[in-house]
């Protein structure tokens, strides 16, 4: 799972932002100030960070520059959200290092999200289940630095919030008697019909459309694979060194 660190002195921001990058599938860390987000960013070694410019202690450029001296963080991506979005802030913030500047009274959440997952090669999964259980046990084996999963749970809601989310793959659960009418709308859908669809079933025939179909059985065993290779994505499993 992809480590997301939201450097906002705002309350109310912090919560917004993070809720929706946590169901996007990152897992997040927040810091209230500048001083707080390097310190944080140092302990936790996070795949991509969100950073204000307005902060006490330490302001968003001054981050960027203590990012920029440190070897550990130096290559970490930086994406800038600030009311702040002068001409001038915007060409100093790159010139730092930032990634891309967004401010925040133009750019829709929704919007910096996936320009955030283009950016740095991230690609979702949404997964639809009837229950966050059958959710959970098919996210479990999906844990990857390039790979964010976003749980779906209601089955009347599964195909327009899948829409929403924009995937790359969808992970369905099939083991519900629900799932196949889901199937039905997913496929049906103009946004969704080309995107590529995994089932995890014990019953292929009533999965039929599915691009995939795996037995509940395999979902420890073969989903992650699976997955992968419909994402091209390597394995980081198989490039850790064996000890035996």
């Amino acid at each position: 799972m992809p480590k997301l660190l939201l450097i906002e002195d705002n309350e109310q921001i912090r919560r917004i932002y993070s809720e929706k990058f946590r169901r996007e599938g990152f897992d997040v860390t927040t810091a209230a100030d500048g001083e707080q987000g390097v310190a944080t960013a140092v302990s936790t070694h996070p795949d991509v960070v969100l950073l204000d410019i307005m902060l006490p202690k330490l302001n968003g450029f001054e981050v960027l520059q203590e990012f920029q001296r440190r070897t550990d963080l130096r290559t970490v991506p930086v994406f800038m959200l600030s009311n702040r979005a002068w001409p001038a802030d915007v060409e100093h913030a790159l010139s730092l290092g930032a990634r891309q500047f967004y401010s925040k009274g133009s750019a829709s959440l929704q919007d910096i999200v996936q320009q955030i997952r283009a950016d740095c090669g991230l690609k979702k999964v949404s997964i639809v289940s009837h229950n966050i259980m059958g959710a959970n046990s098919l996210a479990a084996p999906l844990s990857h630095p390039q790979l964010l999963c976003a749980l779906s749970t209601v089955a009347a809601e599964a195909c327009s919030a899948t829409e929403r989310g924009a995937p790359d793959l969808i992970v369905l659960d099939g083991r519900h008697p629900t799932a196949s009418a889901v199937l039905q709308q997913i496929k049906a859908s103009a946004a969704l019909r080309t995107t590529p669809l995994i089932a995890v079933t014990d019953n292929p025939v009533a999965m039929h459309r599915a691009d995939e179909c795996l037995a509940a059985s395999a979902i420890s065993t073969a989903l992650r694979a699976a997955v992968l290779c419909r994402l091209a994505l390597a394995d980081d499993l198989a490039l850790v060194p064996s000890h035996n």
